[in-house]
């Protein structure tokens, strides 16, 4: 599938991590959307890209972004799916994965209107793992090693999809004047 940018502001193609201005976005925004950590996101440094879609897609946020999906207001640091369009802007820096994004360069490039993307299996991800997929406010920052914030958020995310695929629900827990949210799964 081929997508096509619209518009595009201080937005790049960073091939890895390595590359990226902040590793640890980078990572995140990949595993939520089952890319492997390493794969090609967007770069939107202080900027705003605005992507038309062919078809259905499954895209990842990280950072603090403003994310409009098919004319629908998303949040960041969650995974959602856009059908027609797709826009990011970010007054920081910002990451948006896309599930199967394809690149023909190992190196930082910006992107421009008109300039195609490729996508391989871009929604592959079953609607109902993808509604719980999000980071919570503890895993939004690497807290030492980027690798190893990393593993932990990726095994996050693989108890959470486990968690769904068995049946377990979402419940908003009050303790100590804080509400908390937990995957609640019902034993026979």
């Amino acid at each position: 599938m081929t997508i096509v940018i619209r518009s595009s502001h201080r937005s790049y193609i960073s091939p890895n991590p390595l590359s990226s201005v902040d590793k640890y976005l980078h990572a995140s925004a990949n595993l939520l959307v089952f890319n492997p950590p390493t794969a090609p996101v967007i770069e939107i440094r202080q900027g705003s890209i605005t992507l038309e879609l062919q078809e259905k897609v499954v895209f990842g946020t990280t950072g603090k972004a403003e994310i409009l999906a098919d004319d629908k207001q998303m949040e960041s640091w969650r995974t959602g799916t856009a059908q027609n369009s797709l826009t990011v802007k970010t007054s920081e820096t910002a990451y948006l994965a896309i599930k199967g994004l394809v690149i023909p360069t190992s190196l930082l490039q910006p992107l421009k209107p008109g300039t195609p993307l490729t996508t391989v299996n871009p929604n592959s991800v079953p609607d109902k793992i993808l509604a719980a997929l999000k980071v919570p406010q503890g895993l939004r920052a690497p807290n030492g090693d980027w690798l190893e914030a990393v593993s932990r958020l990726q095994r996050h995310l693989s108890l959470v999809s486990d968690a769904v695929q068995r049946g377990a629900e979402l419940v908003k827990i009050r303790v100590g004047g804080g509400e908390f949210e937990a995957w609640v799964l019902e034993l026979e």
